[in-house]
């Protein structure tokens, strides 16, 4: 999802998923906690930390299968790294066409999407209503169901009776979502920076990547102000934050012809 990726180190961790290697990287865990860790009085106990982790590492992993499938599907034989800022599905001999790069780039966040889906479906054949609305303010069937907002889009479920797995729930829904489409961003080396620029090099390939740069720039800038201001996410407003500074000096280097 993220940046390059880092070397090996001692403390990889090290499996197969579907066939896929799978490389774990320690920064991954500990970045991964520290995201989820709360300042005050009450903090974050050890329970909630490891259950925010493994649902980090569970989505991060679908996530990335999603793009490995798709590479896999056009010929490649890609491997998976989970790592400080995310995680990575490298390959270097699929089919590099525009149309197998958009797709692969958006298997990502589909898979995420559609794992969402499943609990939202999982919840209903237990019994517990859940509902996906578009409006201002939801109408709620239930005046115990709780969710989420994305903008206007709402998340609604009838809560579980352990307070500790409608937490995971929320968590899962919430990476699954949310992130799946912040990922969707006209940002580079996000999915969406990919789609954008494979799609605006199709017909003007230097013109193109000038432009997907452009607005990758801003948009990165536009989402830094965000979520610094209405969010106050500080880790995601410094994320964008560096991916701003990151597209600006790619674009200079491109301009310079040293990129």
């Amino acid at each position: 999802m993220l940046l390059t990726e880092p070397p090996p180190s001692q403390g990889d961790l090290h499996f197969r998923v579907f066939g896929f290697p799978v490389r774990v990287h320690p920064m991954f865990w500990i970045i991964t906690a520290v995201m989820r860790l709360r300042p005050g009085g009450k903090g974050t106990t050890p329970s909630e930390l490891l259950s925010w982790v493994a649902v980090v590492f569970v989505s991060i992993l679908v996530h990335e299968l999603g793009h490995a499938f798709l590479q896999r599907r056009y010929g490649g034989h890609p491997w998976i790294t989970l790592y400080g800022l995310g995680g990575l599905a490298s390959c270097d001999d699929e089919d590099r066409s525009p149309r197998s790069q958009i797709l692969i780039s958006l298997a990502g966040p589909v898979a995420g999407f559609l794992l969402a889906l499943a609990t939202l479906f999982l919840l209903n054949l237990m019994g517990h209503a859940t509902s996906l609305q578009w409006a201002e303010k939801p109408q709620l069937r239930m005046a115990s169901m709780v969710g989420f907002p994305i903008y206007r889009f709402w998340v609604l479920w009838e809560p579980l009776g352990s307070p500790f797995a409608n937490s995971i729930l929320g968590d899962v829904l919430l990476v699954n979502i949310v992130w799946g489409l912040i990922n969707l961003l006209p940002v580079y080396p996000l999915d969406g920076g990919r789609v954008s620029r494979e799609a605006l090099t199709l017909h003007n390939p230097r013109g193109g990547i000038v432009l997907s740069l452009q607005i990758s720039a801003v948009t990165a800038i536009v989402m830094a102000f965000v979520a610094a201001v209405y969010w106050q996410l500080m880790f995601t407003a410094i994320l964008f934050g560096y991916l701003a500074y990151s597209n600006y000096q790619t674009l200079q280097a491109y301009r310079d012809d040293r990129w």
